[in-house]
């Protein structure tokens, strides 16, 4: 498993892209397929990274199921301020 600065930096364009396919508010349901087809992460790595996003609740795992998974997510108010802090630095 990646961890350290590596691992931050991939949990952090999770969310951004996250934010982005999710439309204008960020509050839609966002399907995994759809997400990893722009972020090519392996099986494994992307169902770590977004236990480790639900566990500090920036995201909600909505649906289980599919290759990684995660049917899928949608960004918490928590993860929509940690959006908006990571594009502001």
């Amino acid at each position: 498993m990646i961890v350290g600065n590596e691992f931050s930096e991939k949990c952090k364009i999770i969310l951004l892209e996250t934010e982005r396919v999710s439309g204008e508010t960020g509050r839609a349901n966002v399907s995994v397929v759809v997400l990893n087809t722009t972020l090519k992460f392996d099986r494994t790595e992307i169902k770590n990274l977004f236990q480790y996003l639900s566990d500090l609740k920036y995201i909600v795992i909505e649906s289980i199921g599919g290759p990684y998974l995660y049917g899928d997510i949608s960004l918490t108010e928590k993860g929509l301020l940690k959006t908006a802090a990571i594009k502001s630095d």
